[in-house]
């Protein structure tokens, strides 16, 4: 069986998640609030068992060398310790994609993850994750 994606788009208040279970198209899940790396991952675990997730995506600002992109590279050294690959995509313009797809404010995090879960699964052209 093969096993889905998570794309995460990692924000200081706020975490948007994507699915994607057949591994060709990528679909907003939910957006989490950012209560610290503890329940953060504990939220993140319980999704990656839901959806038996093997490969984790994570947004990460690629344009420059910034403070958000320590951070996030700190947040998937959490999500390490969950036992999934872990794997980064350019986020750069995937909010202003995400906003033109979703006018609502709650919703536009999970869609800026589809944003980049998608962008994941069609540059690394994946469809099947081996089991």
């Amino acid at each position: 069986m093969t096993k889905s994606y998570l794309g995460i788009d990692f924000g200081l208040a706020r975490i948007g998640l994507a699915i994607s279970e057949s591994g060709l198209l990528a679909r907003p899940l939910k957006t989490i609030e950012n209560r610290g790396e503890r329940k953060n991952l504990v939220a993140i675990a319980e999704i990656v068992r839901q959806f038996d997730v093997g490969v984790i995506v994570v947004g990460l600002p690629k344009h420059k060398n910034t403070e958000m992109s320590d951070r996030v590279k700190d947040f998937a050294r959490q999500l390490e310790t969950l036992g999934i690959q872990i794997a980064f995509q350019n986020e750069m313009l995937t909010s202003i994609e995400a906003s033109e797809l979703c006018n609502d404010k709650k919703l536009l995090d999970s869609y800026a993850a589809a944003v980049i879960l998608n962008d994941y699964l069609k540059e690394n052209n994946k469809n099947v994750i081996p089991n």
